[in-house]
């Protein structure tokens, strides 16, 4: 069971539209250590922005102090800044969490990102750039246009299991034209973004690999947006051999898939 936490009320829609610009969903779990710095930042940033908008957290069943760090926050935000939280009840991935964070956001445009800000809040602004010159679908891409890798500073066992993915995903001819869909910041138009997430069902890794799919399905316009990125320690990613197969088992679905209705 998915439980929805509507903390202060946001800005309401007007005319049927999103009168909020922007919403940035944040997946955490159990992340009391990394998120007060975080957040803080995240907030600091949009609070300098000349739009509105909205910060989701979407808490996938965290056992320790990370929905009480979020609501102390709330009490401190700057006029243009809005502060949610949406929970899972118990843990059930980050794909779950980000599909909950981003079918409960109300922006105009709206953005996903790691807590660990790997990808910093800053190059939200190019993503943003892309999507109101007309792309439906940004994705954030550590490829640089000098042909550089930002995944360079990977560990090296890091590097090999994105390389093995990336070359099963190409493979099979899932977004081979698509260089690097592991990206954790994308942006989306708002309606697109329903659309999108509605149909997404994977709950792992490679949950990004199926956004992705989902929108070229759909006929939506996709860019890939160089950013700045960089290894943070700390993650999660454990590709044990039984995960490798069932890395492998999403893949072959995804490429079998079709997206109806």
């Amino acid at each position: 069971m998915t439980v929805m936490v509507a903390e202060p009320a946001t800005q309401t829609e007007r005319d049927g539209e999103p009168r909020l610009l922007a919403s940035f969903v944040i997946p955490a779990y159990n992340e009391e250590d990394r998120l007060p710095a975080g957040l803080d930042r995240v907030i600091a940033f949009l609070g300098a922005q000349e739009f509105d908008s909205e910060i989701v957290i979407a808490d996938d069943g965290s056992r320790d102090r990370t929905p009480a760090i979020v609501r102390e926050r709330m009490a401190a935000l700057p006029g243009r800044v809005a502060l949610r939280l949406v929970q899972h009840e118990t843990n059930k991935g980050k794909g779950a969490a980000i599909r909950t964070g981003m079918l409960a956001a109300s922006g105009r445009y709206i953005f996903f990102m790691d807590a660990d800000l790997a990808t910093p809040p800053e190059e939200s602004l190019r993503l943003l750039e892309r999507l109101r010159a007309g792309a439906t679908v940004a994705a954030g891409s550590r490829i640089q246009p000098d042909g550089s890798d930002m995944r360079a500073s990977q560990p090296l066992q890091r590097r090999m299991v994105g390389r093995a993915f990336t070359f099963m995903r190409k493979a099979l001819r899932v977004l081979p034209d698509i260089d690097d869909t592991q990206c954790p910041m994308k942006g989306f138009e708002h309606d697109a973004a329903k659309a999108i997430f509605e149909r997404q069902r994977l709950r792992g890794w490679i949950f990004d690999a199926e956004v992705l799919y989902i929108a070229r399905a759909l006929g939506y316009r996709i860019a890939e947006v160089p950013v700045q990125w960089s290894h943070v320690e700390g993650s999660r990613l454990r590709l044990r051999p039984q995960q490798a197969w069932e890395v492998l088992r999403d893949l072959v679905r995804l490429r079998l898939s079709k997206v109806r209705g």
